[in-house]
């Protein structure tokens, strides 16, 4: 009997693993076809290829996945700029499509989402290919904004009819229909043409577009080209004005104005200096682990370990769990060390950091000292603290983290020396064993 409900239970779960697999079979029937063809997702206004078919000698190509959220996927090149498709998941489906281009053609057993999304990029083509695709579709303000009224006229009644029995897809499909429109409309006049109209010559589309709390929610971050589009609006909303606080103000959540950051102003701070007032400006957007990593990944580019420079700071947990900053220490000169408890060259320093805190005690001096030991390892570097009576101050870095990248350190034991105002004095000073590091420091105690 056990055995029995043990392969009933078994064969239940696959099932369950099956009915959540995706298959997109396809075709590309174009007389030019891409090399290959991207499936993309779209998850917090980031896009990232996850799997790549190569299309056979008769175009064939394919995917099979189990997706990892529902929502919208992208089919076609890698980058946003490419011809690319969109696709509803949940999970189950298995339909077809044939790619002719830059147009897409949805066969087979559609879901009740797939066959909303394949009537709008069917009604949105002309308008979509002359906007978006403009390289290789010529258009002028002329035939474009008659095309794009005729679309514009369409979509409240197109939106009205989205109501299948997937609330969640409902309201993003909504989303898209609408966003997509004014990115259509805002990409027009964004890219190079033979003529460009006056403000005068805007349709009475262009008046609608900018309203107030725009996007009362974060569904504009799972649709197809969310950070060109938010970039795009906030711009034509402010009148091309590129001061950034103004533009913050026509976006409602952190997400949003995190996004926006990181296209439009993240990638073109050239300088360090410059990235620590945007971090103490605007770094509190920077909520989710991608968005910190992103930060952090920037800085790590922009900082050059020169002696004078300002300290790149970091914060890790002490034992205890209190978050303990390199800037806590302003106003005396900090001794890191940054070891690891597998690390042999570091253990044979401890007699020497023992002797020079000795010799230090009672001077404005902090050593602080960094663990990269991986999360599996802390309670042996706990239990190593005690047992080899560690002093100074002790903090978790769990893997080779920021403070790594920041000062590119690839190997340990690692000595870097900050003066009192937080300034780098050497991010690769002397060993504890070399008389030259006491030096060094008494020299910065004066």
């Amino acid at each position: 009997m056990k055995k029995t409900l043990a392969l009933i239970f078994a064969l239940l779960s696959l099932n369950l693993v099956l009915a959540q697999s995706v298959i997109i079979s396809g075709k590309v029937t174009s007389e030019k076809r891409p090399a290959d063809l991207s499936l993309v997702t779209i998850v917090d206004g980031n896009t990232a290829v996850i799997a790549t078919a190569v299309p056979s000698a008769d175009g064939s190509f394919g995917f099979a996945f189990t997706p990892d959220y529902e929502g919208f996927f992208m089919i076609g090149g890698a980058k946003e700029t490419d011809v690319q498709f969109p696709v509803y998941i949940k999970g189950g489906e298995n339909f077809n499509v044939v790619i002719n281009d830059k147009a897409i053609v949805y066969e087979g057993k559609l879901s009740a989402e797939n066959k909303i999304l394949a009537q709008w990029v069917a009604m949105s083509e002309v308008v979509r290919n002359k906007s978006h695709y403009w390289m290789t579709t010529q258009s002028i303000f002329k035939d474009f904004f008659p095309e794009l009224e005729v679309l514009a006229a369409k979509v409240p009644a197109f939106v009205a009819g989205i109501n299948t029995r997937n609330v969640k897809f409902n309201a993003l499909m909504k989303d898209y229909v609408k966003f997509s429109t004014e990115y259509y409309a805002i990409n027009f006049l964004r890219v190079p043409r033979q003529s460009h109209p006056d403000k005068n010559e805007l349709t009475n589309y262009y008046k609608t577009i900018v309203t107030p709390n725009h996007f009362l929610n974060d569904n504009v971050l799972q649709i197809p080209l969310s950070k060109r589009y938010i970039s795009m609006y906030v711009s034509f909303a402010c009148s091309d004005d590129r001061d950034t606080d103004k533009q913050l103000l026509h976006l409602v959540t952190d997400k949003q104005k995190a996004l926006l950051l990181s296209y439009s102003v993240l990638p073109y701070i050239k300088s360090y200096d410059l990235y620590l007032d945007f971090v103490g400006k605007y770094g509190k957007y920077f909520a989710t682990p991608d968005q910190k990593k992103l930060l952090d990944e920037t800085g790590a580019k922009l900082y050059e370990t020169k002696a004078g420079g300002v300290a790149a700071n970091f914060t890790y947990p002490d034992a205890s769990g209190k978050m303990i900053s390199l800037s806590d220490f302003k106003g005396k000169v900090v001794l890191v060390d940054v070891w690891a408890t597998w690390c042999g060259p570091c253990k044979q320093q401890i007699p020497f950091m023992k002797k020079l805190e000795e010799e230090l005690h009672g001077m404005d001096v902090v050593i602080l000292s960094v663990s990269v030991d991986e999360e599996k390892d802390k309670e042996k570097w706990k239990q190593m603290v005690i047992d080899e009576k560690l002093g100074g101050v002790h903090i978790f870095a769990s893997g080779w983290s920021k403070i790594c990248k920041d000062y590119k350190i690839t190997g340990i034991p690692r000595f870097m020396l900050f003066d009192k105002n937080g300034n780098v004095i050497s991010t690769e000073a002397p060993r504890p064993s070399d008389p030259a590091l006491k030096t060094l420091i008494m020299k910065y105690l004066k």
